[in-house]
């Protein structure tokens, strides 16, 4: 744009519609524009934020993993939060076409906007907009899970018919398959009410009980992830030193939580290999190290790991991780951590006490 064209749009902008003329022109003499390709990443969630940024022309996208958070039409702008709040980026941006923005630097924003009561409350007013509209979308998502949830859980009804198959069919009693579906039956039930639940902000009780952790690893390896999809072809030795005693947990907490951590070794692990189970006892805590033979994690991701919404995986939704880090810390007052050697593997290691207090 020329000197004429980008004072006529800035003057038409909440943030400059009280600046004269010659403060529009000495404001543009220290703003900077810049072209951005479509497909181009302008920064990345985390990134420091020196610059504010005001759409010329174009439409730029604002995200976070593989979720869209707003689209910027040219007029507005955006940036400005890592400014006033001195924090790093919230999200990335990437241009969705050819985009012409102005680049406003850490020191002019100072100049003319963080001491200009009017351009504050311009934002503020932009900003309560942009919440309100995130507000409304989340609220409507939510209200579809919920309605997506319920009819699950009426659509488990026919699984019923297992247990009427055990009590009438001759020689199904006591089959071990047939009890491992109604075991995932149940499970699946007791996840939607929780679900449903929350969703109403009622205070749910998890199920603790005495329960044998190696036993719980071995029903697991012998039913859900022998037939899991992405788990088969490979192999899963489960290794025991020493006797565990039998201790408070939530069986169904763990059971997510290590199907999540197996599935994940198995993603990272060539077809043949194989995952390793290690449990032992070390003073008062049980020890769970799940062991891959994968390329391990690189140094870059690591930080982010357990971050929500975080993935490396093309049809990947970045919650698995942070489900395993809240059961394990929150339910059972334990920890998750993990080591990672590159070419030869990561290991997530789970420390639950026997004696903890349980959330």
């Amino acid at each position: 744009m020329n000197q004429t064209e980008l004072l006529h749009f800035l003057s038409r902008i909440d943030l400059f519609c009280f600046f004269s003329q010659e403060e529009l022109a000495a404001f543009l003499e220290k703003a900077t524009e810049i072209e951005v390709a479509k497909g181009t990443t302008l920064f990345h969630e985390g990134d420091s934020g020196q610059e504010m940024y005001l759409v010329l022309r174009g439409l730029i996208k604002i995200f976070r993993g593989s979720r869209v958070i707003d689209v910027i039409k040219p007029g507005d702008y955006f940036g400005e939060m890592a400014i006033i709040e001195s924090q790093p980026r919230s999200a990335s941006v990437s241009a969705l076409e050819d985009s012409l923005l102005l680049q406003v630097p850490f020191a002019v924003f100072q100049e003319y906007f963080s001491r200009q009561p009017k351009s504050l409350v311009a934002m503020m007013r932009t900003l309560s907009q942009r919440v309100r509209r995130d507000l409304a979308i989340l609220g409507h998502d939510f209200e579809q899970i919920n309605i997506m949830v319920h009819d699950m859980k009426n659509l488990l009804t026919p699984f019923h018919l297992l247990e009427v198959l055990e009590r009438t069919v001759p020689g199904l009693a006591g089959n071990r398959y047939l009890e491992c579906m109604v075991k995932a039956r149940g499970d699946l039930l007791i996840l939607m009410e929780n679900a449903l639940a929350q969703s109403r902000r009622l205070q749910i009780d998890t199920p603790i009980h005495v329960d044998s952790l190696d036993n719980l690893i071995g029903d697991l390896q012998e039913s859900s992830w022998t037939v899991h999809p992405e788990i088969g072809g490979r192999g899963i030795r489960v290794e025991i030193v020493g006797s565990l005693p039998e201790f408070p947990f939530s069986a169904l907490g763990l059971c997510r939580v290590l199907s999540n951590l197996v599935v994940n070794a198995a993603q990272a692990s060539e077809a043949g290999g194989c995952i390793t189970l290690a449990l032992s006892r070390q003073d008062d805590e049980a020890v769970v190290k799940v062991i891959d033979q994968g390329q391990g994690i690189p140094e870059e991701l690591r930080e982010e790991i357990f971050q929500p919404h975080f993935t490396t995986k093309a049809n990947g939704n970045g919650i698995g991780l942070i489900s395993c880090k809240q059961i394990i810390e929150e339910t059972h007052g334990g920890s998750l951590r993990f080591e990672s050697i590159p070419g030869q593997g990561t290991t997530f290691t789970i420390r639950l006490p026997f004696s903890a207090r349980i959330g």
